[in-house]
């Protein structure tokens, strides 16, 4: 992606604070939150990750691999080391002090791994997207991020335009790192900030100095990344909306293209290391609601979009240019601009997805590098989707996460008009009729409840909810 250069920025600049709202959040967005605060999932895929199961494995993604078209790849790297965790990370992490004696045997695994997967395709298969995630990929010295990169050069052919994309953890960054990752080719960078306060990030256990994330945030700029993210949590412990006004302020201040801005999940019988966080340290969802409407108010304000349900850029990011555009997607990366590209995980825990197949690979480090060194793919689960009527199913959801809009077949979803209907009288939806079609677009107000929208369009969601709650 290719956003404007963050050289023409003056990050000396600080905008003036924007006022503060008013204690209650609108009506109109209160009311419906409140109303459809229920469990359900996050659709980066449909049919969701629960659904994945042991029958998908090696063998199916090597025939896909031995059929796989000309068209260029979006290659996922999963980095799995952390040096310490966050409680209230619900990722796939190996927590270790190892350093190199654990990230070099990683290495020689994914080595296997991307060779074996190499060896399958009828081709040198381009890149045009590449991601590192974790974990914490700058957990890797510069030595051994350099020795991943040309591992990748190796068996991939890369796009003279690869949109390459890394996130790191601000805490143990340098400035040498950073301007090594931009030496190699990443043009884009995404770090966490959670929230700013020092109170908070203490009760998740995770403690990174406000000037530490201002220096992370100059030296990328100075680096001339395109494209800078940065990630924020509402609903931490001992967050409130003062101490998170702060963090938005800051976040103001250092103006990054993009914010992600995720809602808590507290799942600690799923996530056990959510148990050293006290339920009762969480702020209310009063006080949630109100903090989740100010940064949106605050932020598209600020001069940022509204992409999907918890995404936002400035106007001149390729993200919400796409999303003006009605090329937007989304996977399990989140939201995306590569609507096109199939999407290829290596790595424990990496999630790769096709048109009709979606795999995951082992999900800990261990059985992952015992597959691939016996010269084995690593895959642990999937799924296959052959049914039309599902493969129909995730366009729509994909239209309603995506373009904000879908168009129905009355005849033959006639129960999800209806249930439609009941969203369009609280105002998260407009209904219109032509003929035996339908057409849904989803209001303002809407865009805060999209995943309920696009929970009508899923059977499962109607007999078993599942997910995370809205606020």
């Amino acid at each position: 992606m290719a956003p404007t250069s963050l050289s023409e920025r003056h990050p000396e600049t600080v905008p003036a604070p924007l006022p503060a709202r008013p204690p209650q959040a609108p009506r109109s967005i209160t009311d419906p939150l409140l109303k459809y605060d229920r469990p359900v999932p996050r659709y980066t895929s449909y049919p969701t990750a629960a659904a994945f199961d042991g029958a998908v494995g090696p063998q199916d993604l090597a025939d896909q691999l031995e059929r796989q078209e000309p068209a260029p790849l979006s290659l996922y790297v999963h980095v799995p080391f952390c040096r310490q965790a966050c409680w209230y990370c619900g990722c796939h992490r190996v927590v270790t002090q190892g350093g190199s004696k654990v990230v070099g045997p990683y290495l020689e695994a994914l080595a296997q791994e991307l060779a074996l997967v190499a060896a399958r395709l009828p081709r040198r298969q381009r890149l045009a997207q590449l991601h590192w995630g974790g974990g914490t990929p700058n957990y890797l010295n510069t030595e051994e991020t350099s020795r991943l990169w040309q591992l990748i050069a190796d068996h991939f052919e890369l796009d003279s335009d690869l949109d390459a994309s890394i996130e790191v953890n601000p805490e143990y960054l340098s400035r040498s790192q950073v301007d090594h990752l931009r030496a190699l080719g990443f043009r884009r960078l995404s770090f966490g900030i959670q929230d700013a306060d020092p109170d908070v990030q203490r009760a998740v256990n995770r403690v990174v100095p406000v000037e530490q994330l201002r220096r992370v945030m100059g030296w990328v700029r100075e680096a001339d990344f395109e494209s800078v993210n940065v990630d924020l949590i509402c609903g931490l412990p001992r967050q409130t909306p003062e101490r998170f006004g702060q963090t938005l302020a800051l976040v103001q201040e250092l103006r990054p293209d993009r914010i992600s801005l995720f809602s808590f999940a507290y799942l600690p019988d799923l996530l056990p290391l959510q148990k050293r966080i006290a339920a009762t340290d969480l702020p209310d969802r009063g006080h949630r609601l109100r903090m989740l409407s100010d940064a949106h108010d605050r932020l598209v304000g600020d001069g940022y979009a509204a992409i999907g349900l918890d995404h936002y850029a400035l106007k001149d990011d390729s993200l919400a240019i796409a999303a003006r555009e009605g090329k937007l997607h989304r996977n399990f990366q989140g939201y995306t601009t590569g609507g096109e590209l199939d999407l290829l995980g290596v790595g424990p825990t990496a999630i790769s997805q096709f048109a009709q197949l979606t795999c995951q690979n082992q999900r800990h480090l261990g059985p992952w590098k015992q597959a691939v060194g016996a010269g084995r793919l690593g895959t642990e689960r999937g799924l296959k989707v052959e049914d039309p009527d599902v493969l129909e199913r995730r366009a729509l959801i994909r239209e309603v996460m995506c373009h904000f809009a879908l168009s129905l077949d009355l005849e033959r979803h006639g129960l999800e008009w209806s249930q439609m209907g009941a969203l369009a009288e609280d105002g998260l939806v407009r209904l219109s009729q032509h003929g035996k079609r339908g057409d849904v677009e989803v209001t303002e107000s809407g865009r805060f409840l999209l995943r309920t929208i696009a929970a009508v369009l899923d059977p499962s969601q109607r007999s078993r909810p599942s997910g995370s709650r809205l606020i």
